[in-house]
């Protein structure tokens, strides 16, 4: 069931809804899986749990040359990244499995306790958009001091919530996956988000397409 060289996850039904216009769920073998252009699609579920234990599922079992994760993300001001643009992830790192002093930002991995080479996820860049690196967090700031600590901490341009983990399954299986993101909103003072997920998911449908069409 899972032979095709491209296997698309999301991390929610409701992402993927509004993207590829699939509701249409059936689970095999663990997967919430369905299919778009005869290419498996994959529900991880939100977060760096569900993603970790779905892919390493996943990973352990099959291995597929193009596993694409893709969904929605948001963008830290001050950079060149605005709503509505695809991003391709290069690294994206566990920035806040750390301890924060309420000024400082110490990832655990700085304190010796290794999650990932180099506290971060490798992907393979897909040339065709904006390459940036990614933070994958848990606690989502709402205010502006923490998010700007978190895009200092690695440099990082966007923030998702699933990506960090995901690729660190891949890669514990020296798979190095692809990751796409639509940018929906702005991160921190959640009176400047400027949330466009409708605008966002489109997007995103013909950066799909788009990787589909080059790689099969």
């Amino acid at each position: 069931m899972f032979k095709s060289n491209i296997v698309i996850f999301f991390p929610t039904f409701l992402e993927c809804k509004k993207v590829l216009n699939i509701s249409d769920f059936s689970s095999f073998n663990d997967f919430n899986t369905a299919y778009y252009k005869s290419i498996p699609v994959i529900i991880t579920g939100a977060g760096k749990s569900n993603a970790s234990m779905i892919s390493a599922l996943f990973f352990k079992e099959f291995k597929p040359k193009y596993p694409l994760l893709t969904g929605i993300c948001g963008a830290y001001h001050n950079t060149d990244i605005n709503i509505c643009d695809i991003v391709s992830i290069d690294y994206d790192y566990f920035v806040d499995e750390a301890n924060y002093d309420g000024t400082i930002l110490t990832t655990i991995h700085e304190k010796g306790f290794k999650i990932a080479e180099n506290n971060r996820a490798e992907f393979t860049v897909f040339e065709n958009f904006k390459k940036v690196s990614s933070n994958t967090v848990s606690l989502i700031p709402q205010f502006d001091s923490l998010s700007n600590l978190y895009m200092m901490k690695t440099n990082a341009y966007v923030e998702n919530m699933e990506g960090a983990a995901f690729g660190a399954s891949a890669n514990k299986f020296n798979i190095k996956p692809y990751q796409i993101r639509a940018v929906s909103n702005f991160c921190g003072n959640i009176e400047n988000q400027q949330w466009n997920i409708n605008n966002a998911c489109k997007s995103l449908k013909n950066a799909v397409d788009l990787f589909i069409e080059t790689n099969i």
